[in-house]
């Protein structure tokens, strides 16, 4: 088709001219250019621009569909990344959120970037369960023309590290879908390994090197200026020096909960209430010994770390992982040290799984002994990664300031005392006046309602309370109209009912609507929140119906479960559904974000 066949011109530009400019240049020349310029438009704007029809053989002329599964938020985070770099390479590109994505649309895609977390012990985001339930199914169709790549975000102390991405990239090729690139699995410290898997599968379907073009090399160059992290980050923390630091139980508790309040002031750092904190640790004096003659070592051999020269003591106490055992230290380890055992370990995850919990890297050390040099030693340990913490309080009530509530984890195992990393680093070795290297972790969906007027129901056990104490002040500050409903559990209620003036003044004052408590241990027979819920089934059940979001955070295993399986007996109950029916609610809560976790 000639240019004086195609739409009508803009005013400025002259036929003749674009005519001559375009002389000579072959198809995928004119593809690369429409592309290009798809992508200045798109860059300068922001907006999208309309797509030419796809055509075949060409990746420039063929939209990217960038498919994110996420549960906090940083799934979405490295797709927009990634789509952000693909428009600067004139790449037209679509993302898509899975809890919004029509799964039979895969047959219709033709490049497919997946970016998708595992959370616990391999389940998917709630986001992702529909699509991933599809494609694992019999109905899912052949997909001979799509290429593809995943993107897994996962923590390793979990065994099942990285499942769900696993899931997704074996079923595509298994559908026929070609790869463009091999499956990338990220840590809890995922920026780095993000960057570099959106750098090279925008090569594999951009069809170029970096050196290819002018055009081409200053989008990279270009892209590799982004930053890919906040301002504040692991990378680059900021020193935030404690203000407070006080312990919530009373004398005679089991538990040994913190509340503490740093200073923020100059960092213009921001969060949000649902947010986390993501806090820097050091490992304990004694580990490192207990490491350092484990392994038979001593504390001044010295070692390269990222091109950095430490002595050991230094390296193992700063930078690496020593107080969790995970599956890929031991099988780096396993390597060097020939044991048979520890093969048969690693062959089945029911002996394995029981093995890792409790122990450390001393024990690993101790229970199967070899010879190791220093260097080695370091480059078989996992890099010591921050721990977050649910934020506890709100901006607009305490400016410059930001509070968390941290349970001091102690424990016997293994024939030594341990200690939490973080948790004991918090409580015993910094006091008042001390800085902590802290950065904001983003949580995109365990969030307040947009609608002020919408009620929320909290419910959480012992410091699962942290959250909703920063929810309720901002609810205050915001004059927020809806109802706030808190359910709250720990063992004892003269001991552990944390922020306990604080919730009777909310309450006193009607900014806390409904005040239920469960005191586990304060009678006979146990009562956990998840009684609490079944005793205001007609309650609960009323303020869903009304539009009320739940949200729950705590322990993963002991409050999660247990709360689902009580909200799912409340609806049967006052719906009059079963339990299919009932189970159907609650998904459909959770699709619409009104069911929201933060559990760990």
């Amino acid at each position: 088709m000639s240019l004086s066949q195609g739409p009508t011109l803009p005013i400025g530009f002259d036929e003749a001219t674009l005519q001559q400019f375009s002389a000579g240049l072959n198809t995928q020349q004119l593809l690369w250019l429409s592309g290009y310029f798809y992508g200045r438009y798109a860059a300068g704007t922001g907006e999208v621009a309309p797509q030419a029809a796809p055509t075949t053989g060409s990746a420039s002329a063929t939209s990217v569909t960038i498919l994110f599964g996420s549960q906090t938020g940083n799934s979405q985070k490295v797709a927009k990344l990634a789509a952000e770099a693909a428009r600067k390479r004139g790449l037209p590109v679509e993302v898509k959120d899975m809890n919004e994505y029509a799964p039979r649309a895969l047959a219709q895609e033709r490049l497919l970037l997946v970016v998708v977390s595992t959370q616990g012990e391999g389940d998917p985001p709630i986001a992702a369960e529909e699509v991933r339930t599809f494609l694992l199914g019999k109905r899912a169709p052949q997909l001979p023309d799509l290429r593809y790549s995943v993107l897994a975000l996962g923590d390793k102390s979990y065994l099942q590290f990285c499942q769900t991405g696993k899931e997704f990239d074996q079923r595509l090729a298994e559908l026929g879908a070609q790869r463009l690139l091999e499956r990338v699995d990220c840590d809890v410290d995922y920026h780095t390994a993000a960057e570099h898997w959106i750098e090279s599968v925008l090569e594999k379907i951009a069809g170029a090197t970096t050196t290819s073009s002018p055009a081409t090399s200053t989008a990279n160059a270009t892209v590799k200026a982004e930053p890919v992290t906040p301002v504040y980050s692991r990378q680059n923390p900021w020193e935030a020096r404690i203000l407070e630091s006080i312990q919530l139980n009373g004398r005679g508790s089991s538990k040994e909960t913190y509340h503490l309040e740093l200073d923020l002031t100059g960092s213009a750092l921001h969060y949000e209430p649902g947010d986390a904190l993501a806090v820097l640790p050091t490992n304990e004096d004694p580990l490192v010994e207990e490491v350092l003659r484990a392994a038979r070592l001593s504390d001044t051999a010295p070692v390269q770390l990222e091109n950095e020269a430490l002595p050991l003591a230094a390296a193992l106490a700063s930078r690496r992982e020593l107080t969790v055992l995970t599956r890929d230290v031991v099988e780096r380890y396993a390597t060097l040290a020939p044991y048979a055992q520890l093969q048969e370990l690693l062959a089945d995850t029911q002996q394995l799984r029981p093995y890792l919990y409790g122990r450390d890297v001393a024990d690993l050390l101790t229970d199967f002994p070899t010879d190791i040099t220093a260097q080695t030693l370091v480059e078989t340990l996992r890099p010591l990664p921050s721990r977050a913490y649910s934020i506890a309080s709100s901006l607009l009530a305490h400016p410059d300031e930001v509070h968390l509530t941290v349970g001091a984890l102690r424990y016997d195992a293994h024939g030594r005392r341990k200690h939490g990393a973080c948790s004991s680093f918090l409580a015993d070795r910094v006091g008042l006046d001390d800085s902590v290297r802290v950065f904001v972790e983003r949580n995109e969906y365990f969030k307040l309602p947009t609608d002020s007027a919408t009620d929320i129901i909290m419910v959480g056990a012992g410091t699962g309370v942290a959250p909703f104490r920063a929810f309720v002040e901002e609810r205050v500050e915001l004059g927020a109209a809806g109802r706030n409903w808190l359910l709250f559990g720990n063992p004892n209620f003269t001991t552990d009912f944390l922020y306990q003036a604080e919730w009777l003044q909310h309450h006193k004052k009607g900014a806390l609507t409904k005040l239920d408590v469960a005191f586990s241990r304060d009678q006979a027979e146990k009562r956990y929140v998840q009684h609490a819920i079944l005793e205001n089934a007609r309650d609960v059940f009323g303020w869903l119906e009304n539009g009320a979001h739940f949200y729950v955070c705590g322990n993963k295993d002991r409050l999660g479960s247990a709360v689902q399986h009580a909200l799912t007996e409340v609806v049967q109950r006052e719906a009059g559904l079963d339990a299919e029916g009932a189970s159907e609610y609650l998904r459909a809560l959770k699709k619409q974000r009104r069911y929201l976790e933060d559990v760990y």
